[in-house]
């Protein structure tokens, strides 16, 4: 009987160390696509969802001018505040899309983002993360990307409203679809228990 009883909590340990754990706020979520090496001031990308399986655009609406284009829309640029070169792992921009610049902002309703279109100094809050410390981020490869005022990275999800982005630790995932925690549909629910984030 005592051997059974270790058995149970070897075997939990073993499970426990072979898992690889992952915190939320590293989240891969995007796919910035374009030509060459890294991705470079001045350049125009477009930045395509994993989730959504669409590319992040301009649409007017209350919040933050975001919606999604089905097609590369070539949207997406950054501006560092100093530095040269390709984007590196860590390294801090602004982020522009379309017509804006994107910025993390209370709202009501939907994420806590909003839009704006001057630059100004504390707007430089984006980077790239869950990634080797200096390493130049690749075009066309599976990303995470942080907002550094949020401290969280920002996902592509279902949600009731404004636009289909979420914080990762605000997500469940189903079937390899995130889910806003006030958005996840009824029959999911009655499948599997929920973990609310």
């Amino acid at each position: 009987m005592k051997i059974k009883q270790l058995l149970v909590p070897l075997s939990f340990l073993t499970l426990l160390m072979t898992t690889q754990v992952t915190s939320a706020k590293d989240m891969v979520g995007w796919k910035v696509m374009g030509n060459g090496s890294g991705i470079v001031e001045g350049q125009k990308y477009s930045l395509y969802n994993l989730d959504q399986k669409d590319y992040l655009g301009y649409k007017d609406r209350r919040g933050a001018n975001l919606g999604w284009d089905s097609q590369p829309n070539s949207g997406m640029k950054i501006k560092r505040q100093s530095g040269s070169g390709a984007i590196k792992c860590g390294e801090k921009f602004a982020l522009f899309i379309e017509k804006e610049w994107v910025i993390y902002d209370q709202q009501t309703t939907g994420i806590n983002l909003s839009t704006r279109t001057q630059l100004a100094d504390d707007r430089y809050q984006w980077k790239f993360s869950n990634c080797q410390s200096g390493e130049v981020i690749q075009l066309n490869k599976p990303v995470t990307l942080v907002n550094t005022v949020e401290n969280d990275s920002v996902v592509g999800c279902k949600r009731v409203w404004g636009v289909n982005l979420c914080w990762a630790d605000t997500v469940f995932t189903y079937d390899a679809q995130n889910y806003h925690k006030d958005a996840i549909p009824s029959w999911i629910k009655d499948k599997v228990p929920v973990p609310l984030p």
